[in-house]
């Protein structure tokens, strides 16, 4: 059976993954939508470097919470797997457009209609068109996917 302190300390942990989400998609909201009102100019110059950076931010993030599982634990063959699940499910969701769907979602009002192209997506550069269908979609494959990681990892 399960405790209350390991519930509490996993919901403090999602609340903690998803508040990050929550605050990045917040500060790219900052970049793309509210400077524009302040003169900036869309330019892949820097769009590309930021793009990076934000890329690079979730990927040292979601090694920083496996890490920091990891050196937690007893280091048991399933504590590694348990690390290995936390770090590939926060950069999955980053990968799924997690940040993006909340970028919309709760900084822009809500997702744009399936007529708009998601030409930022990098999933656009690989199938020449993408809109918030599919990437609701890619979001709900990557959700299952990670369901069944979790289920695998706790069953183990």
């Amino acid at each position: 059976m399960v405790g209350v302190r390991t519930v509490l300390k996993w919901f403090a942990f999602y609340l903690l993954v998803f508040l990050f989400f929550m605050f990045s998609s917040g500060l790219d909201f900052v970049v793309h939508k509210v400077l524009y009102g302040y003169g900036l100019r869309f330019s892949y110059d820097w769009a590309s470097i930021y793009w990076n950076f934000y890329g690079c931010i979730y990927l040292v993030f979601s090694i920083s919470v496996g890490l920091v599982y990891w050196l937690g634990s007893g280091k048991s063959r399933k504590d590694i797997k348990v690390a290995f699940g936390l770090f590939l499910s926060v950069y999955m969701l980053f990968l799924g457009g997690f940040a993006d769907i909340l970028w919309f979602v709760f900084w822009n009002g809500g997702l744009p209609s399936g007529e708009v192209v998601w030409w930022w997506s990098p999933w656009f550069g690989v199938f020449g068109f993408w809109n918030s269908f599919l990437q609701l979609f890619l979001l709900g494959l990557v959700s299952v996917s990670l369901v069944l990681l979790w289920i695998w990892i706790l069953r183990s």
